[in-house]
């Protein structure tokens, strides 16, 4: 009976388990990535101070997708209160606009909500308890200080009487609304 001869076959596994570790090792991009911080905003911006969260807050420049300097541009979203007592948003700010004009409900009772209507026709009003019906507001950004366009984000400040301040990057719908034709 003969034997193989053995040779080099322990030095290539070695080289071979070697070389696999490290390649893992580049790959990984440890506890942290870069990309571990990014949040998906297709449905709008998010944030939250104390019990209140406001949602999806998206810029709607209409069919063109662009707000030009110097006009106009409603935001759309949604406040809710998680929390048992009344709050208040006090002010709505950025500095892409030279002020933003608030209409309709502008406090939240606890446990309700308020949607942010965009450009949408009707009336805006408070949130109703006792039929279930949370109320409507429409914020506009106006004197607008550059273009907005989709893609970037610009950083919107919502400050609320009891819960205080939150800023968040609110994008551009690409979409815009639809075009009526």
């Amino acid at each position: 009976m003969s034997r193989r001869p053995r040779g080099h076959r322990p030095g290539i596994v070695a080289a071979t388990l070697l070389t696999a570790a490290l390649a893992l090792a580049g790959c990984s991009a440890g506890a942290v990535t870069q990309t571990g911080t990014i949040v998906s905003q297709a449905d709008g911006a998010t944030g939250q101070v104390g019990p209140i969260a406001v949602q999806d807050v998206s810029l709607e420049p209409g069919p063109a997708a662009t707000a030009v300097a110097g006009g106009q541009v409603p935001l759309r979203g949604t406040i809710i209160n998680d929390g048992p007592t009344t709050d208040r948003l006090v002010s709505v700010s950025t500095p892409y606009a030279q002020s933003v004009r608030v209409e309709g409900a502008s406090t939240i009772p606890g446990g309700n909500a308020v949607r942010i209507v965009g450009d949408e026709p009707g009336p805006v009003g408070p949130a109703d308890a006792a039929l279930g019906v949370g109320g409507t507001m429409r914020l506009t950004l106006t004197g607008t200080t550059q273009q907005l366009r989709a893609g970037p984000t610009y950083e919107v400040t919502f400050t609320f009487e009891r819960a205080g301040a939150v800023s968040i990057p609110v994008i551009v719908s690409a979409g815009g609304l639809a075009a009526e034709g």
